[in-house]
């Protein structure tokens, strides 16, 4: 996640700015509406979207993923001390 996200954000904030200078033409050239800017404008809309719901995601499989791993760990923890329990009992007699 680590190595992914920020090459996206770093990607995204690139955009935004090409973006940015894009728009700034246009309103020093007010004649000239850019449709090409409003699509790119759009366009980053709709990546910034993308990337909030697939954020949303990974944050619910890693919680998920912690979740079942604390889930294991409690069951493995009940299962040794059962262990420990049988062993001493078989020492004892």
């Amino acid at each position: 996640m680590q190595g992914i996200e920020p090459k996206f954000h770093n990607s995204l904030t690139e955009r935004i700015e090409y973006y940015r200078f894009l728009l700034k033409e246009t309103v020093d050239d007010p004649d000239e509406i850019s449709c090409e800017a409003v699509a790119r404008a759009s366009e980053l809309s709709d990546l910034y979207q993308e990337y909030l719901i697939n954020k949303r995601k990974l944050e619910k499989s890693i919680k998920s993923y912690n979740k079942y791993h604390e889930d294991l760990r409690k069951l493995l923890t009940l299962k040794i001390r059962d262990l420990r329990k049988k062993k001493k009992a078989k020492v004892i007699l």
